[in-house]
């Protein structure tokens, strides 16, 4: 797993892209905002991940799905 991410659960995107609502430490939480977005591929590979800076119940979080395979990790500096 990367550097201080934790994963969570994705339990609903919007447009197919956007997460909506997921579950972090036992608890779901729901995206009021996407303030930002950025899509990081690689060159020589089909894989790459899509990061997703949000706000969820008055906290800035960075998401991030990793592709093609839908994992989804948060990243523990956006909230420290």
């Amino acid at each position: 797993m990367y550097e201080n991410s934790e994963k969570i659960q994705m339990l609903e995107r919007r447009f197919n892209l956007f997460p909506a609502r997921f579950t972090w430490r036992g608890r779901i939480y729901t995206v009021d905002a996407v303030n930002e977005c950025k899509t990081v591929t690689s060159r020589y590979a089909d894989q790459g991940m899509h990061h997703f800076w949000i706000r969820a119940d008055g906290q800035m979080l960075h998401l991030c799905e990793i592709f093609p395979h839908s994992d989804w990790l948060i990243y523990r500096d956006a909230t420290e």
